[in-house]
This record gives C-alpha cells, sequence and structure tokens, in this order.
C-alpha cells in the first residue's frame, strides 16, 4: 500500500509543522506560538500594489527608493513582525514611531514581554545562571555577522556562549575547538530561562533576546560585526540605540504605535494595525515581481 506523504509548502508560512520540520530537524517549535494563528489569518495574500508578502525571509534593496515586497516573521512568540524588504523603509517606520505616545495597550505589551516569556523551540528547562551570556546566531550566519574579536574579549571577563538551538554539530564541535567546551552553555537548555537569570545579555541584532533583556532592564552588548548583513531586528536596535544606548521608553511607543509593523497577539484591533502598516507605504512607488520562468523542460 502506498504510503502517504506530506508536501513541503512551496510558499512557507507561519506555524506550518512540515516547513519548521525541513528547516529545524529534531528541534521543535513550541505550542506557545500557536496564539500567534489568529494574526497570522488576517494577513493579506498580498502586499500594495500586487508585491508579495512572504514569511521568514529576508532580501534588501539597498538604499532603492522603491518597495519590491515585504516580509514577516514571528517574534517571541508574542508578535507578527511585518516589514518591507527595504532597510531604509524598515528603519524610517521605527524611528517614526518613537514620535508618538505611549498609550495603555503598549503598556501592557511592555509588561508581557518583561515578566511573560517563553522558548520559541522545545528546551528543557536549566538552572543554569551565569551573569554574562552571548546568545549566538544560527548556523546559516554564525560567521558572517559576530565580531569574534570582541567575543574573545567577552570570554576573557567570564561571559559564557549560548548556541542556537539549531546549530549543527558540525559548528558546535567548531565552537568548542575555538572556545573550550567550558565556555559552552547547552544549545537545547532554555534560552528564557538563562536570560532571566542574566545580568549582561550578548547578542547580534538578528536577535530577539536583547530586546526582551532591554524591557527586562538589563546591561545589552551588540556583537554585530562591522559590515553586518541587514538582520531581521537590525531597524529596532538602530531605533532603539539612536542616542547610543537603549531607551526603554522608546520600546514602549513603538509597541504602542497602531502602524509599526509589530501586531501582538494582545491587540484589540491587530486588523487594524496591519491596514496601518500598508497604509504608511501606500504612497511609496512599488515594484511588482516578474514572473517566474517556466521550469518545464519537456517542451
Amino acid at each position: 500500500m502506498a504510503s502517504k506523504f506530506e508536501i513541503l509548502p512551496y510558499n512557507d508560512v507561519l506555524n506550518n509543522e512540515i516547513a519548521h520540520f525541513f528547516k529545524s530537524g529534531t528541534v521543535r517549535r513550541s505550542k506557545a506560538n500557536d496564539k500567534l494563528d489568529r494574526i497570522h489569518h488576517l494577513l493579506p495574500k498580498k502586499g500594495n500594489y500586487g508585491t508579495n508578502l512572504e514569511y521568514d525571509l529576508w532580501y534588501d534593496f539597498k538604499g532603492e527608493s522603491r518597495i519590491r515586497g515585504y516580509i514577516y516573521t514571528d517574534v517571541m512568540t508574542k508578535f507578527v513582525y511585518m516589514r518591507p524588504a527595504s532597510s531604509k523603509y524598515s528603519k524610517e517606520i521605527l524611528k517614526e514611531s518613537l514620535s508618538g505616545e505611549i498609550t495603555e495597550e503598549g503598556e501592557k505589551i511592555f509588561e508581557d514581554i518583561r515578566l511573560n516569556n517563553s522558548d520559541k523551540y522545545k528546551l528543557k528547562s536549566t538552572d543554569t545562571e551565569h551573569p554574562y551570556v552571548i546568545f549566538l546566531p544560527g548556523t546559516n550566519i554564525l560567521r558572517d555577522i559576530v565580531d569574534w574579536n570582541k567575543v574573545k574579549k567577552a570570554l576573557k571577563n567570564g561571559a559564557k556562549l549560548k548556541p542556537h538551538p539549531l546549530t549543527s554539530p558540525f559548528c558546535m564541535s567548531e565552537l568548542r575547538a575555538k572556545y573550550g567546551k567550558e565556555s559552552l552553555l547547552d544549545r537545547k537548555a532554555s534560552g528564557q530561562d538563562i536570560l532571566n537569570k542574566s545580568k549582561v545579555i550578548g547578542c547580534c541584532s538578528n536577535s530577539e533576546m536583547g530586546l526582551i533583556g532591554i524591557a527586562q532592564g538589563k546591561r545589552i552588548e551588540l556583537f554585530d560585526n562591522r559590515h553586518p548583513q541587514q538582520l531581521t531586528y537590525k531597524a529596532f536596535y538602530s531605533a532603539l540605540y539612536e542616542n547610543g544606548y537603549p531607551v526603554i521608553n522608546d520600546l514602549k511607543r513603538i509597541l504602542s504605535a497602531n502602524y509599526s509593523g509589530l501586531i501582538s497577539y494582545l491587540s484589540k484591533n491587530p486588523r487594524n494595525k496591519i491596514d496601518n502598516f500598508f497604509d504608511y507605504f501606500k504612497k511609496v512607488e512599488h515594484v511588482q515581481p516578474g514572473k517566474p520562468k517556466s521550469l518545464d523542460t519537456r517542451g
């Protein structure tokens, strides 16, 4: 009898178990992500003027004044974060958010980040406690974005390295060889448990851990190298570090803005926030994607 196989979708979407399995293997996603389904189902199939809206990708037309597409991803098991595929406009909308007022809903969402955190993946609870922990990026960008000289200095000052849960066995071996087994924490241990007990958080601007640390009032050290690619939360860190250090009230203003592209599961009117995000960019020139060439080689 023929076996039934589920097909990996051509277009990945939030909380698609099959697609996430092919990307993460044995490390499965936490059920805490399920509360984002309500927001995911409110998202339009397309961005403004027929542009694509795609999950968990990043492409950037640097410096271009036109928008060629939009991307969304899940954050902290609490948000859907939408942004244009443009570092220019991703930064612009968040910096614009800093001029707004802090709302009651923004305060509520901030407190939820500060006090109620869940791991994105199914990880082991841990009592591990270290004052200074550097949360490393995943295998796909580990070599590209980290300032390793700064990491070495931090290790000499007592920092520990927390590998991303999806770090490959080869990269784990490489980290052990370069920095010593004693410098590494268990990659499958709960990052949230470790973060909650730490005083200083190190990360790159691809990481949501630094944003949680800011909400908790911890000291944050960024370990981006001098020429990092445009990373998922780069626009957030750029906005929050406008004066050289993060300001908690600025984070509250972004959480309060009804057009920032950051949609919380606690939002009273998430559809309105989604509509306002796309309305913000309607005056910008857009470029529709070209039709893909046929891959049919039979003719």
